[in-house]
Formats: C-alpha cells, structure tokens, sequence
C-alpha cells in the first residue's frame, strides 16, 4: 500500500507556455520539520432563493482566498533568497529587492518512497513570496518562510490548464 508520508525534496523550475517546468532544481537547504503546509482555501457557497419554494433557484460556489503551499527554511544560502525573494547576492551577501518582486515558478513537492511508491505535488504557475521568518537563537537557526500561491496556468494561445497536480508514481 502507497502512502504519501514525508518530504524528500522541493524543486522549482522556469513555467512552460502553460504547463509545469520541464527542468527542476532541488532546493538544497534543510526545511523546518513539518513546516510544508497544504492551503487549499474552502469554497463557500452563495444561494439564490426563491420566493415560493423552499429549495435553492440556484447556487454559486466560489473561493474567497488563495490556494498556496508554505515551508519554511533553515538558513537559507544568499542565492537561494535570490531565486525565491528576489534581490541580489554578493558571495553569502543578499541584499533585499528595494520591492516585492513578481517570482513565478513552478514548485513540485515529493514525498518519501514508502510501499514502492512515492507522491508528487505540483504547482504549475506558483507565485513565490518570501519572508524572514525566525531569527537566530542559542537553539533555533534562522528560517525563512516560502509560500506559493497557485496562479492560473494560462497558454500563450489563451487555453486554460490546470494549475495543481498530485501524482501517485512508482519508484
């Protein structure tokens, strides 16, 4: 039996005319023990009543907030706060954009093998925004907070495809 447990790496890579990357990197620092998180906004539902009868004329369902995936890192390298913040790095020097840059990526998530198998998670047009998030302590080390927020994955020619995948693949 296949079971998503664990992470194993974060990828990130350039977004296709609609589609995810074709090539990935792996984000090499270490991630804050269960710090990824699945943001899935919960749709809510409008009714339209109607003067005479009991049941719904209709119902509209939408969703106010955004869909993201979050993790956090621990201590970062100067050129992975660039890919993922923005700004500029010297060696191990990053220096803050002087405005929160527009960083699209497609972010895919996978999990630890278990059962032969092993789980990945794509956002196809990610929305990548950062934060300092933990400062360094006697027994903490510094994170950074990533979230990315789904963004619709629109073709050149204007087709819609879909933003989010998850996929069972065999080891």
């Amino acid at each position: 039996m296949s079971k998503a447990i664990g992470i194993s790496k974060v990828e990130y890579g350039t977004v296709g005319d609609g589609v995810p990357a074709i090539a990935f990197t792996e984000i090499a620092e270490a991630f804050v023990e269960e710090s990824v998180v699945f943001g899935f906004g919960e749709p809510s539902d409008t009714k339209i009543p109607q003067e005479t009868k009991d049941t719904a004329y209709h119902t509209i369902t939408t969703k106010e907030d955004p869909d993201y995936i979050e993790f956090k890192l621990l201590t970062p390298a100067a050129a992975t706060l660039v890919t993922l913040m923005g700004g500029s790095a010297t060696g191990e020097k990053w220096e803050e954009p002087p405005a929160i840059p527009e960083i699209n990526l497609t972010i895919k998530i996978t999990t630890k093998t278990v059962g032969g198998y092993y789980y990945e998670y794509t956002i196809v047009n990610g929305k990548v925004v950062g934060r300092l998030d933990g400062a360094p302590s006697k027994k903490k080390a510094e994170t950074v907070n990533i979230r990315v927020y789904k963004e619709a994955a629109i073709t050149a020619a204007g087709a819609e495809n879909t933003p989010f995948t998850r996929e069972r693949v065999a080891a």
